[in-house]
């Protein structure tokens, strides 16, 4: 399969003076996590990390926005798209020549099609990960997540997780009551997971199946 047969065709944009608020609640009403930002012209990509991660709702989006703009071609192959995303740490790529956008493809695209190597998860999971109980605040956990950089964390009670809270979670808290309030109140559930024996594969049909981007690593006792 080729890139332009996946790629999400009508990419939402916003002009560089938008207000983070305003490209915030975009993305949440239509359910992305990236808009491209333009001036006339394509300048920049925003996700829903930058904004949330800055925290000042009224920056505009051309201060927030990163100008590293990754392309692959819409002849590309899936396997081709995949690499580079993968060899880089990206989340998505702009599908056109380096001028003209065609489309934009992400990593939940390319894990829908892109089958996993031969290998369980204790090989490739993250042994560090953020974790949080449900009484902590949206703004202790933001920080700790920001300090390893990354979009989730596992809410646990008794030793055990219960709950998920997203960059997406933090996002809604952010618009509309503030990070002054209980993980608990804002975290999603998480009835999924996977223990370390279990294939990449079975952890990515899951994901997929689900449209989930995280799972929590148990041990076989608590599976």
């Amino acid at each position: 399969m080729k890139v332009s047969e996946i790629m999400t065709k009508e990419v939402a944009s916003v002009s560089e003076d938008t207000k983070a608020r305003v490209a915030l609640d975009i993305m949440l009403r239509l359910n992305i996590r990236r808009l491209l930002v333009r001036n006339g012209k394509l300048t920049g990509i925003l996700t829903i990390r930058d904004i949330v991660y800055d925290g000042n709702l009224e920056r505009k989006v051309g201060e927030l926005a990163s100008r590293d703009l990754q392309f692959v071609m819409p002849t590309a192959s899936l396997k081709e798209a995949c690499m580079i995303i993968t060899s880089q740490a990206l989340g998505s790529l702009i599908v056109g020549n380096g001028n003209d956008v065609e489309g934009i493809v992400t990593e939940r695209d390319l894990l829908r099609y892109c089958k996993s190597p031969p290998s369980n998860v204790g090989d490739i999971m993250n042994i560090e990960p953020v974790i949080a109980n449900r009484d902590a605040t949206l703004k202790e956990v933001l920080e700790f997540m920001k300090k390893k950089w990354v979009r989730h964390a596992i809410v646990i009670e008794d030793s055990l997780p219960v709950g998920i809270v997203s960059v997406r979670d933090i996002a809604r808290a952010l618009l509309s009551k503030g990070l002054d309030v209980k993980v608990g109140g804002f975290m999603s559930l998480s009835p999924f997971k996977v223990t370390p024996d279990s294939t990449v594969e079975t952890a990515r049909r899951i994901m997929v199946e689900h449209n989930i981007g995280f799972l929590p690593v148990v041990t076989q006792e608590h599976s």
